[in-house]
Formats: C-alpha cells, structure tokens, sequence
C-alpha cells in the first residue's frame, strides 16, 4: 500500500486536500478499480479514522481509495458550505480522478456525503454506495440548534477533530430544501447500495427505508440494515459497514 496526499483543484480554482491510497505504484499503466470517499456534515476525510481503515481494506482488495476534504472542511480553507458547491466538489475530484487513468471508479458517500453523490452529475460511475444518508428532510435537536439563528447571518459549527467550525448561512437550508430528492431517487439508475443501523438517531432507519422504497427495485440496488448500529457507527459495525461495500463492489469491479 502507498499513501500520498494530494491537492485536487475544484470548479472555482481552489484546491482540495485529499490523500490517495495505492496498491501499487502510482505511474501504473493498469489501473486499479478506485472508491472516492465523501465525508459527512461537519466531518472531514478522516472521519474519526472510518475512511482510512476503510481505504486499507479496500487496498487488500486490490482497490485504489480516495479521501478529500469538501469546500469548507478540513484542511481547506473556510467558506460557506452548501449542498450544491459540494457536489460541483465531488464532480471535480470525480474527472480528476479519470484524467489519472481511471475508469472503473464507484463513490461512498457518508452522512451528507451520501446526499451529496445523488446531487452530482457522475456520467460513467459503475456503482455508488450510501453509508446513513439524509434522503429525505427532518430534523434533530442538534440542527435545531445550529439553524435557530441562522435567519441572522452565517453561523459556526463545531466540525471534527481539531478544525476550525465550518460555516453556514440560509443558503445552506434553501439549497437543501430546493433539491428534489424524490424525483432524483425514482430515476437514480447508479447501481446503489444503502446502508443504514438500525439504532441511528439522526438518520432514522425507518425513514431511510422509505426513502430507498422510491428507488427502482432490481438487483442493482440494496439495502443493508446494520442491527444496533447507530450514526457514529465504529468498531464491529464499522467492519460490517466495510464488509458489505467491498461485497457490492465486487459486483461491479
């Protein structure tokens, strides 16, 4: 395995902090299949070592991996986060990627990240997987918090790790509220899986239920209920996490 940090430039010339994770030497002439990992809300690439150990076990695969810090998060520099500019971010490092060679690429996004890969135009992506993703709109006693006075201006939230806050203004609420999730989920033909705990307060298991019911059902798209795991999912039902999406991209690689 050969780990570099890398420096992707995004749509608006800024450049995002990523680190790549390699099965073998990067000027390779055959590729290897690639997983690009989108962090959550108020996470970053690490997420509290999650993405890491994922991107190792997918290199005892034989799989590429790729973590990166959205606009806002991080290592980047700070500037308002909404949901569009993150998916013009992960469009970004998705032809990055493919001008390195690449053309059997799938995406995970987590949390937000997951909301994220369905907003992004991916043209060509093999396969997508979900880990607890907001589809459908609700709210929590934290975001009730965060967004009580965001009417006022931009806000700081606490982000992960030793980061600086991200920030937030009402075009973080609008842009959410304004996508059309589902119309973009009855005809998300990606193959896609999903997979949620069971014991997950912030993304309700039975709302992600409904929500994977709009997609098409066919053997491209599945649903995994991880039992007892809850949104800060780690030690067994990580690897049950990490199990399942190696299984998927199995599938497809």
């Amino acid at each position: 395995m050969i780990e570099k940090k890398v420096l992707i430039p995004n749509a608006e010339r800024n450049e995002l902090h990523g680190v790549f994770y390699f099965t073998q030497e990067e000027d390779s002439l055959e590729k290897a299949p690639i997983l690009i990992m989108c962090h959550g809300f108020t996470g970053d690439k690490s997420e509290w070592g999650r993405f890491p150990e994922t991107a190792k076990a997918l290199n005892r695969e034989g799989y590429d991996a790729l973590i990166f810090d959205f606009s806002g998060s991080g290592e980047n520099k700070r500037e308002l986060i909404n949901l569009t500019k993150q998916a013009n971010d992960l469009e970004s490092v998705y032809n990055w990627v493919k001008s390195k060679g690449y053309t059997r690429i799938a995406v995970l996004g987590l949390s937000f990240g997951g909301l994220t890969t369905i907003k992004a135009n991916l043209q060509g992506l093999k396969t997508e997987v979900l880990w607890a993703p907001p589809l459908l709109l609700h709210s929590t006693e934290d975001q009730v918090d965060w967004f009580k006075d965001i009417d006022k201006g931009p806000v700081e939230i606490p982000s992960s790790g030793d980061y600086d806050p991200i920030i937030i203004d009402m075009s973080f609420v609008m842009d959410v509220a304004n996508f059309r999730i589902r119309p973009a989920l009855k005809k998300h033909i990606t193959p896609t899986l999903v997979v949620q705990g069971t014991a997950d307060e912030q993304v309700p298991f039975e709302l992600n239920k409904k929500a994977f019911s709009l997609m098409p059902q066919d053997d491209d798209h599945k649903f995994i209920a991880v039992q007892g795991a809850t949104h800060d999912f780690e030690a067994e039902h990580l690897q049950i996490f990490i199990k399942e999406t190696i299984s998927w991209l199995k599938k497809y690689f």
